[in-house]
């Protein structure tokens, strides 16, 4: 019992108050009408800083479980903004730019990303796995399916143990974020390129349990060179699935569809000249040859599983078929006066890479040292064949290409009508045009941190056996271990120095002359 006064009140709403005297026992009901009011709250200016550039972690496909910085290992991240800001469209289109020391070889245009650093071609690996499987591989994955390319300089046994020591390149693909979101785009550039690509994020349940991604692009392009095309399709949907707090299933499928101008006529040149004395815009391409279609479909399926806060499971697969029908373009005889015939061969192929891994990460204390622990399998079945035993000159002996007066007329020697009824394999086996690899490695790393982990002790090891063999030859196997110590100081925490000694090797393939 008592006098009260009872006041309501709300933004954007006038203050309503009224008096109340009660007594025991008694219940009231009080109305309020609330009016809105003109004022306005005082301005408030929210100012911050994102860079939208640095990356400070890696994904989990490189399992470390560390931020970058930390890790005693020279690594480059290409984040999505970055490719957003220079409209970067493919792999091979402008981004090695933001990487030192690397730069792109030869002239497979957007066939494959041939990307050289310290001395050699880098592997190309797609969400940890090591995605090669022939010399000419993979597919340049268009960019809208891409998240972000982490960039590994030098051997890394925490990723693989085979395969030249210069480094590689991860593409990490989109996946759902758990946002309602969506985004279409269009692209009109020089030389007739348009494009348009589409990404739908979404929740399929109202929990957040059950998440869609769907990213596709389309597009037609053409060249500073006439006659050279490349139009492509690409469609990625995937899925991913809270199954419990501590566990997460996601599945991922690409399919990449390409229809490009045959390769190799890239190579310009002349021999009176030499070296870029034909114009940029001069092409040796014929128009009229069939153009080089491929299709691309890969499939992954990812299971993460916390144990704890400290200790998590991963355990993933991937499928990868490459399906392409096309040729490539090569001059087969130049002659002194400035005239070549050109010659077209069949370029056949089928690509399947059946991939798999399980890895754990885990931290742990043991008195005043830090551990950071990394242990795991990967095994791996690639098979790759292809035709490229056919080959047809355009152009007659008695009338070659005049590299000085180039006529893309009616090719003097008709086109090539290529034997594509017999099988492939069966022509591949002709041709010589065979190439497999298998292999199954452990690896197990513990990185000791010391002075609240200002210093970081990396010990670890990989053992590796490896069966391959190319142009239809016999098989080289072997049977390898490879250490890998590391050492890193953090000075502050913006500079770390250090220092690493690690390994990666390929299987003798060299003979003895005596045999």
């Amino acid at each position: 019992p008592g006098t009260y006064t009872i006041k309501v009140s709300a933004v954007g709403l006038n203050i309503q108050e009224k008096n109340i005297n009660t007594i025991a026992g008694q219940t009231l009901v009080l109305n309020f009408v609330l009016t809105e009011n003109s004022q306005a709250l005082n301005e408030v200016t929210i100012a911050g800083i994102k860079n939208k550039y640095k990356v400070s972690l890696p994904s989990a496909s490189l399992r470390l479980n560390e931020p970058l910085l930390e890790a005693p290992q020279n690594i480059q991240t290409i984040s999505e903004q970055v490719i957003k800001d220079q409209q970067i469209i493919s792999m091979s289109d402008g981004l090695i730019r933001n990487v030192s020391g690397a730069t792109r070889l030869e002239h497979w245009g957007d066939l494959y990303t041939n990307i050289t650093m310290r001395g050699s071609q880098i592997q190309a690996m797609r969400n940890g796995f090591n995605f090669v499987s022939s010399y000419w591989g993979p597919l340049t994955e268009d960019l809208s399916i891409v998240d972000h390319i982490e960039f590994i300089k030098g051997p890394a046994g925490f990723m693989l143990g085979n395969g030249d020591p210069s480094g590689m390149y991860n593409v990490v693909t989109k996946k759902p974020s758990g946002f309602n979101k969506g985004e279409v785009s269009f692209t009109l550039g020089s030389y007739d390129l348009y494009r348009t690509t589409v990404d739908f994020d979404r929740k399929l349940t109202t929990d957040g349990k059950l998440l869609f991604r769907l990213n596709a692009a389309m597009q037609t392009k053409g060249s500073f060179r006439p006659y050279e095309k490349n139009d492509r399709y690409t469609f990625a949907p995937s899925l991913s699935y809270q199954i419990t707090d501590n566990t997460k299933f996601t599945a991922e499928y690409t399919l990449q569809n390409a229809k490009m101008t045959e390769v190799g006529s890239y190579y310009i040149f002349k021999p009176e000249g030499g070296y870029a004395s034909l114009p940029r815009n001069f092409t040796l391409t014929q128009p009229g040859v069939q153009p080089t279609r491929i299709n691309d479909h890969s499939v992954f399926l990812n299971l993460q599983h916390n144990f704890s806060a400290d200790w998590k499971l991963t355990a993933q697969v991937a499928y990868s078929k490459y399906l392409q029908i096309g040729t490539s373009s090569w001059p087969s005889v130049i002659n002194a006066n400035n005239t070549v015939i050109r010659n077209v061969a069949i370029w056949d192929a089928e690509s399947k890479m059946k991939l798999a891994q399980l890895f754990i990460n885990g931290q742990a204390k043991t008195g005043g040292i830090n551990h950071r622990i990394i242990a795991g399998f990967d095994g791996g079945k690639k098979d790759y064949l292809a035709d490229w035993g056919q080959s047809h000159d355009l152009d007659l002996p008695s009338s070659p290409f005049d590299l000085n007066n180039p006529n893309y007329g009616f090719p003097s020697n008709d086109y090539p009508n290529f034997d594509r009824e017999t099988p492939l394999l069966l022509r591949a086996i002709a041709a010589g045009g065979l190439m497999d690899q298998k292999y199954l490695s452990g690896y197990v790393q513990d990185e000791l941190g010391f002075f609240d982990n200002k210093a970081r002790l990396t010990l670890a090891g990989r053992y590796t056996y490896v069966s391959q063999s190319a142009w239809g030859g016999p098989s080289d196997k072997a049977k390898h271990f490879t250490p890998r110590i590391g050492l890193s100081v953090s000075l502050d925490k913006n500079t770390a120095i250090y220092a690493v000694y690690d390994e990666a090797f390929t299987p003798q393939s060299g003979l003895l002359r005596s045999g």
